[in-house]
């Protein structure tokens, strides 16, 4: 049963940023920018047949025992979101521009997607599941150049052919791990909520994902299961996963035929490191699985060949 409650604001949104830009030196631009925002009356979906914790028959708890599940159409959830960057651009000067930029950034949310199995543990508690968003990246960086290599610019008009003429590119990226919610299978508070479940916190949550430590990455003795009848008091999005880090590069040679034509043989390598970036554990508590890594964010290195005429 969907019920809509009769009064639902506008979702509304605050937004502010400040900014400055400067030039350090000459062709170079510097900016640095701050972004918050504020959202409110956002929509979820509420449960509010789910009964109270306790023993016994779920539908003989509902608090209209006429009734299974009634989900009712609200709006009352939250967004904040803070951000700040950082820019350094360089135009092409002795052969050579570049750009680097950092983020730091931090989204709190109740849940990414409230209206699609995103539902608060406690129907009656959306706060408790506030929280670092699914997608909060907190730090990136992004760095990339582009270099004309002036080398047998002036030699004959062999050698200009063969070594002439090639341009080295290259981007360069890194990232903080993405957070991920410790859950648990079991709906210990007897309430059929719909929300994910999550343990009991009896220590300092911790983890340590990534390169060596593929296996067993997240401390389960920080976790317990909840008592009966009771939700866990773990926080939604407590750890985070494994970092990521990645170099694209390419290398062209153009070729001029006439004034207006010419061919651009290009080599282009994803990955150009062959470096492994690591997805999030398997984050269930209490299974075999719990803290173990089994697949990668990234592919593995690429290489692609390619002509191109230009005119």
């Amino acid at each position: 049963m969907i019920t809509v409650n009769p009064d639902l604001p506008s979702a509304t949104m605050n937004q502010w940023s400040l900014g400055i830009d400067r030039e350090i030196w000459r062709g170079s631009a510097f900016e640095i920018q701050y972004l918050g925002s504020h959202s409110y009356h956002l929509d979820r979906s509420y449960y509010n047949n789910t009964p109270l914790p306790g023993p016994g028959s779920v539908a003989s708890r509902r608090p209209n025992q006429l009734f299974g599940q009634i989900r009712m159409i609200q709006n009352d959830e939250i967004v904040n979101d803070h951000g700040m960057s950082v820019e350094l651009k360089q135009r092409m000067t002795r052969h050579i521009q570049f750009m680097a930029h950092y983020t730091w950034s931090h989204a709190l949310d109740i849940s990414s997607d409230s209206n699609n199995g995103g539902a608060p543990m406690n129907p009656y508690l959306w706060r408790a599941d506030y929280a670092s968003g699914n997608w909060d990246l907190r730090h990136r960086f992004v760095g990339s150049f582009v270099y004309d290599i002036p080398f047998f610019a002036g030699a004959n008009a062999a050698l200009k052919a063969v070594f002439g003429n090639w341009q080295m590119n290259g981007i360069i990226s890194a990232q903080s791990g993405m957070p991920f919610n410790v859950s648990y299978g079991t709906d210990t508070a007897n309430t059929s909520g719909g929300g994910t479940n999550r343990p009991k916190l009896v220590g300092p949550a911790s983890s340590n994902c990534g390169h060596g430590h593929l296996t067993g990455c997240i401390a389960s003795s920080a976790f317990a299961i909840p008592s009966l009848y009771n939700y866990g008091n773990a926080g939604r999005n407590l750890l985070r996963g494994p970092d990521l880090a990645n170099v694209d590069a390419s290398l062209f040679k153009n070729i001029p035929i006439k004034e207006r034509f010419r061919i651009q043989f290009r080599a282009e390598f994803f990955n150009f490191l062959n470096h492994p970036s690591f997805s999030n554990p398997a984050s269930t508590f209490n299974t075999a699985s719990f803290g173990n890594i089994t697949s990668t964010s990234t592919e593995n290195r690429d290489i692609q060949f390619g002509l191109r005429l230009a005119f």
